[in-house]
């Protein structure tokens, strides 16, 4: 019931009650032939609402895919690739779903869950979804900014209940009140709010590295900070209102914010490039810079629903996928951060909010990476062709082979991995 409520918000079903009430103070005679109608219409209207968040099912191997160029290749002939390419790369397991004209349709996983037990991974495995939880948070803030609990160029200290020096974990932000007081949650979501990466690369502080809004610096800790205002100013965990507002409309039912007890039946474990085992990410605790566990078939429902701009308002998609800052910085993360470039201008590298974007000669795109100690992950989508490509893995050898993968999924040859680093080891 919950379910149907969040899909159809109510407001056909409570149009219609309130017209038959109005019936019945003024057309007692027929108001039982008159209340069907409306009942109809509205159970119409709920049903058709409700298929928003319905992707049809993945295709069977027979499938050819589409590329970028608009060329085919079997799914057979896909799969043996990316097996090879896996292979070689020395990549532990992997979670590849390939969205064509909007729709996913070509699934596989390859590899490994657990080479101590050398249990296969399939596409019911839990994956640590690390920066992939971002767009997720970043998406989620943005319906809550549609119902109008939050905004987002209001200051995020007005939605604080204390001065934030009153908060141990965010205290740091106190020793610069003015400049802490600029922030917005526009800034953070398009990390642009001045806060580090991870306070722990400085001293353990939090202080800010630049004035909010004037420079791109990618921040774990911006986003774990809005996910706290939202914990704080709606009363509810990060947790609930994820699964409230992404996970179960779109019916990502191997999705949460937090380690789930079920997981634990299929949950895979990541290795480091050696093959030496690193363990499986369970977070206790929701984060909205890194928590979430999901599965590659889960995301890509996400991404679906992203393409296709469903769930939120025609003015929050146009902003979440417009370019919020132009990236200059040769890389996205250490030291390279602050080496600045041109060579962006003609991609058009830029941040939204919450997903990084790129021009490409086949149309706008929007990526984003997530990088764990041994978890890598990454995803591309055209929304302009229905085109995507969705990546977990549970390898730190992902990312080397990520350009090869790109190409032989669906032609990409455009994602900006040397912005990301993925060639610098």
């Amino acid at each position: 019931m919950a379910y149907m409520v969040y899909n159809c918000r109510g407001d056909v079903v409570g149009l219609s009650l309130c017209l038959i009430n109005f019936i019945r103070k003024f057309d007692k005679k027929n108001v039982m032939k008159t209340s069907l109608f409306f009942l109809f219409i509205s159970f119409t209207a709920v049903t058709i609402k409700a298929q928003r968040v319905r992707v049809p099912q993945i295709t069977g191997p027979g499938v050819d895919i589409k590329l970028l160029n608009g060329k085919t290749i079997s799914s057979k002939s896909l799969e043996t690739r990316i097996a090879s390419i896996a292979d070689s790369a020395g990549i532990t397991g992997l979670q590849v779903v390939i969205i064509n004209h909007n729709y996913p349709v070509w699934t596989k996983s390859f590899g490994y869950k657990n080479t101590e037990t050398k249990t296969l991974l399939n596409d019911s495995t839990i994956m640590y979804g690390a920066s992939l939880t971002k767009p997720v948070s970043a998406y989620l803030f943005l319906r809550l900014v549609d119902k109008g609990i939050f905004d987002l160029d209001t200051p995020v200290y007005k939605y604080l209940k204390q001065p934030v020096g009153a908060y141990e974990k965010w205290q740091d932000l106190a020793q610069d009140v003015p400049s802490f007081k600029k922030i917005t949650a526009r800034m953070i979501l398009s990390h642009t709010s001045g806060m580090p990466i991870l306070r722990f690369l400085y001293n353990d502080k939090l202080n800010l590295i630049a004035k909010p809004g004037t420079k791109f610096y990618y921040s774990n800790e911006a986003m774990n900070f809005i996910g706290f205002i939202i914990e704080e100013h709606t009363g509810k965990r990060l947790e609930t209102l994820a699964a409230e507002e992404v996970f179960m409309p779109l019916g990502m039912r191997h999705s949460s914010m937090i380690w789930e007890p079920g997981f634990l039946s299929n949950f895979s474990t990541a290795y480091f490039k050696d093959g030496t085992v690193y363990g499986s990410e369970r977070k206790m605790s929701s984060r909205a810079a890194g928590s979430m566990s999901t599965t590659a078939t889960d995301y890509a429902k996400f991404i679906v629903e992203l393409s296709k701009q469903q769930g939120l308002s025609k003015k929050l998609f146009k902003e979440f996928l417009e370019p919020q800052i132009p990236i200059i910085s040769t890389r996205g993360f250490g030291p390279a951060r602050d080496s600045l470039t041109t060579a962006h201008k003609k991609t058009g590298l830029s941040w939204g909010l919450g997903t990084g974007l790129i021009n490409t000669s086949v149309g706008k795109a929007f990526f984003h990476a997530g990088h764990g100690e041994a978890n890598q992950n990454f995803y591309i989508a055209y929304p302009s062709k229905g085109t995507a490509v969705v990546m977990l893995s549970n390898s730190a050898n992902f990312e080397a082979a990520a350009a090869i993968l790109l190409k032989a999924t669906i032609g990409d040859s455009s994602a900006p991995l040397e912005w990301l680093g993925y060639f610098d080891n």
